[in-house]
């Protein structure tokens, strides 16, 4: 009997459901659907990896820390949809147990480790000394002004059952503390009113007053007066002072307090805080003062967690956070998978060993996956292949990818959109055979609406994929082709994949017992065909989605490409360029120690015609090419030059000369059409361009290949027809220009020693033989240097400075150093005068 992949499972897929889409909200639940969206969150929560560190990190540091005067606050960071918000959510439903309305406790849903169980268990015995736990948790919404208290008080006041505006806030508290609140409730209730309706318009709101006067008669006897006093008492505020939070914060959360006169113990999740603080240095410093305030003020009893994308430290702004937020948690991807895998891909354990040994069989297959990728198949992929399953961890890997490259906005997440994605493929394959997996474009769908929202998916691109639909092979093709044209083609996040005829079958396989063979013989029948039909476009072997527009921009680079290819002027000086800027890249910071002194020695690069000079000081290194010359002529000049002559000669090969002439013009089409056209206001055009923009990206590293090729053919010789050889041309011509120091510089050893400056000191303290520092011992116009310089100077009158000029420069290019040295010798042995 054949086991269909829904039997594998803990729980049935195609009955499973996601109440809350994967989306977490922190926050106490105030309709039946939030209770059983946070029910779900609780008995889902997979207590492992980062999230348990991070729930023990959490309450154990608090709990050790707990009646010490401050209490360190909890920052927890991820990448967007990583988890976050769900670990803070049941952070808070966990910290004082909330109660659900049929009577089951938070904690009675969440299966935990020991060692979190011991310090909930804690909390509980702390909170039955000290007065009790309570909660608060929120969102921080970025459009509610620039005041950071006021948004923090609104969360609390929500928590509280409060209005989240502060001067109404502040109102009701005032009718709780007197207990005129259920009076004024009852009231408004009698007139077919709510209390909450009628906050919103308090100044002047008849049926409030009147609620206000029944119930407080000495307040007031008219309207027209309570509308005053509430206007004067509780008037509207863009900004509150620390100790008026204080004072708020106080009243609270003493409502909520078991004993008289007690703090409770309160835990306050500021959600998104990171996204809310916006780099705003202001506000940082005020979240940093509002938690080191409570903090003091409340005795450790508050605990602050914020989350956010990046760890502190990332950013300027986050730095300052670091010395308050210093219980630090950090989720990663393998955080999400983790999820993944215990949510919805759970196996029945009596099951695991059949999809194990029908993976074992079809290893070939699924190690051939996006070979040659950053993301393809892995050793130790073994060890995951049974909890990822019916997803092939190559194709896992591809899904995160691409949410990541779609999602810029942030609004698909990590862990969301996968929790929904993998449930909806895994349902699509629930009814088939053991074996059969998910194809890579099965997320297309699911995400499509997300994709076409955010404006990724152009409608004349979804349009030409929806038209497909009556060939499903052709559909799934375009799908993938789309998707692949998402990701990142530079930089740390490149995958390297391409929409190949190779990779497109390997994701399209499906059914692992029979094999790909079919799949990969079909698809690429079909990929002929879509290209024949000019829904694909061929770009060096990747195929591309061709829509109206972006035939347009193609037609525009062709004509551009065409151009530049025949014009032999551009090509001549393009090329020269990107050669020259090779070439310069690899050896035109080359620096040589020269002889015991370490005398840095530079090259001068030449490109021209004629043989360069050598009166610089610095080793010349004439570069020519096969466009230009030929390698006979390099090596006749290189003889013809001489074994004294100190010039590097080098010759750069013509070879793939039709390749680099394509790369260039690729690139220089590319650069013409994407800058010379006007930029696109639609989303189909400007897909479009950066159709064309990638393809000059990719003929750009064609090209820097090809050119690296030809570095690498170069050929370098020394003066005479000497060939040096080296594993690169920057070793070749460092060592031809290392042997062309003794030619440019043939008198340098007589001053090639790194102790000439102690002999000058030694000359100015009076020794009598200052040459000692050289472990010499004879007379000094006998010491080689110094022989020089004194027959230099019995040439006629002579300065410092002439001297310094003559010995630096060519021939003998001494270090400073040594000439002074020798200067200062001769006058300490009465050899010359110094005036």
């Amino acid at each position: 009997m054949v086991t269909l992949n829904r039997a594998v499972f803990a729980q049935d897929p195609t009955g499973f459901v996601i109440p809350n889409d994967g989306v977490a909200r922190v926050g106490m639940p105030s309709t039946p659907q939030q209770w059983d969206t946070l029910r779900w969150e609780l008995q889902s929560f997979v207590c492992d990896g980062e999230y348990r560190v991070g729930l023990e990190r959490i309450l154990g540091t608090y709990l050790a820390r707990l009646g010490e005067s401050r209490q360190p606050a909890a920052w927890v960071s991820g990448f967007y949809g990583s988890g976050k918000s769900h670990l803070a959510r049941v952070l808070d439903a966990l910290w004082r147990d909330v109660m659900f309305p049929d009577g089951v406790s938070a904690r009675g849903l969440v299966q935990v480790p020991g060692d979190i169980s011991d310090h909930l268990t804690d909390l509980s015995n702390a909170g039955r000394r000290e007065g009790g736990l309570w909660s608060a948790a929120g969102t921080l919404s970025t459009g509610v002004g620039s005041s950071v208290r006021l948004a923090i008080m609104g969360i609390v006041f929500r928590a509280a059952g409060l209005p989240e505006k502060f001067n109404q806030a502040k109102f009701v508290l005032w009718l709780r503390e007197e207990g005129h609140l259920e009076t004024v409730e009852k009231a408004l209730k009698a007139e077919g009113r709510t209390l909450s309706v009628e906050l919103s318009n308090m100044y002047v709101s008849g049926a409030l007053a009147d609620a206000v006067m029944a119930s407080v008669p000495s307040i007031a006897t008219s309207r027209a007066d309570v509308h005053q006093l509430l206007r004067e008492s509780y008037p509207t505020v863009t900004e509150i002072g620390s100790d008026e939070l204080l004072t708020s914060l106080r009243a609270v959360v003493a409502s909520f307090a078991s004993k008289p006169n007690r703090v409770p113990l309160v835990l306050v999740v500021l959600d998104e805080l990171q996204q809310f603080l916006a780099e705003d240095p202001n506000r940082t410093l005020e979240v940093q003062d509002i938690v080191e305030r409570c903090s003091e003020e409340f005795e450790g009893r508050f605990l602050f967690v914020g989350t956010g994308q990046m760890q502190l430290g990332s950013t300027p702004a986050l730095q300052k956070l670091r010395d308050r937020f210093t219980v630090q948690v950090a989720l990663s991807d393998s955080d999400v998978d983790r999820v993944v895998r215990a949510v919805v891909l759970r196996k029945d354990p009596t099951k695991a060993a059949e999809v194990a040994a029908v993976l074992e069989k079809a290893s070939g297959e699924i190690n051939r996956q996006l070979g040659g990728t950053k993301i393809g198949a892995r050793g130790d992929d073994a060890k995951d292949l049974v909890a990822d399953y019916p997803l092939l961890p190559a194709r896992r890997r591809f899904w995160e990818a691409i949410l990541r490259s779609v999602d810029s906005a942030g609004k698909a997440g990590q862990l969301r959109a996968q929790l929904r994605i993998v449930l909806e493929a895994t349902q699509d394959v629930a009814g088939a055979p053991v074996g059969t997996v998910i194809a890579a474009d099965a997320m297309y769908d699911p995400i499509l609406a997300d994709l076409q929202q955010s404006g990724v998916l152009p409608r004349d691109t979804a349009t030409l994929i929806a038209g497909l639909e009556t060939d499903p092979l052709k559909a799934r093709i375009a799908k993938l082709a789309f998707l692949i044209a998402r990701l990142e083609e530079a930089g740390p996040l490149a995958t390297g994949v391409r929409a190949a005829v190779d990779t497109l079958s390997d994701l399209l396989v499906d059914d692992l017992v029979a094999g790909g063979a079919d799949v990969r013989r079909r698809v690429p029948e079909a990929v002929a065909e879509m290209t024949a039909q000019g829904t694909l476009l061929d770009v060096d072997g990747q195929y591309i989605l061709q829509t109206p527009v972006a035939a347009e921009w193609l037609q525009a680079f062709q004509h551009e490409f065409a151009r530049l290819r025949n014009d032999d002027v551009w090509q001549a000086d393009r090329r020269s360029r990107v050669v020259r800027t090779a070439i310069g890249e690899q050896i035109a910071k080359t620096t040589l120690q020269h002889g015991n002194s370490k005398v840095p020695r530079k090259v001068a690069l030449h490109f021209g015609d004629a043989l360069p000079a050598s009166a610089s000081g610095e080793i010349p290194v004439w570069i020519r090419d096969g466009w230009s010359t030929t390698l006979n002529a390099v090596q006749d000049d290189a003889r013809a030059a001489g074994t004294d002559n100190p010039v590097v000669f080098v010759f750069i090969p013509r070879v793939d000369a039709d390749a680099i002439r394509d790369g260039l013009s690729a690139e220089g089409a590319a650069e013409n059409v994407v800058h010379g056209r006007l930029t696109p206001m639609t989303d189909e055009g400007m897909q479009a361009q950066s159709g064309i923009a990638s393809r000059g990206h990719a003929a750009t590293m064609r090209l820097a290949s090809a050119v690296t090729g030809l570095l690498n053919q170069a050929r370098v010789f020394q003066g005479g027809g000497n060939e040096q050889t080296g594993t690169s041309l920057k070793a070749a011509v460092e060592s031809t220009a290392d042997a062309s120091l003794t030619r440019l510089f043939p008198r340098f050893a007589d001053g090639n020693d790194p102790n000439w400056g102690k002999v000058a000191e030694r000359a100015k303290q009076g020794n009598a033989n200052p040459l000692g520092a050289l472990g010499y011992v004879g007379e000094a116009d006998q010491q080689p240097a110094c022989a020089e310089v004194l027959r230099y100077l019995s040439s006629g009158q002579k300065t410092g400075k002439d001297v310094r000029a003559h010995f630096m420069g060519a021939e003998f290019g001494w270090p400073q150093d040594s000439v002074d040295g020798a200067l200062y010798a001769l006058v300490a042995t009465g050899h010359c005068a110094h005036d």
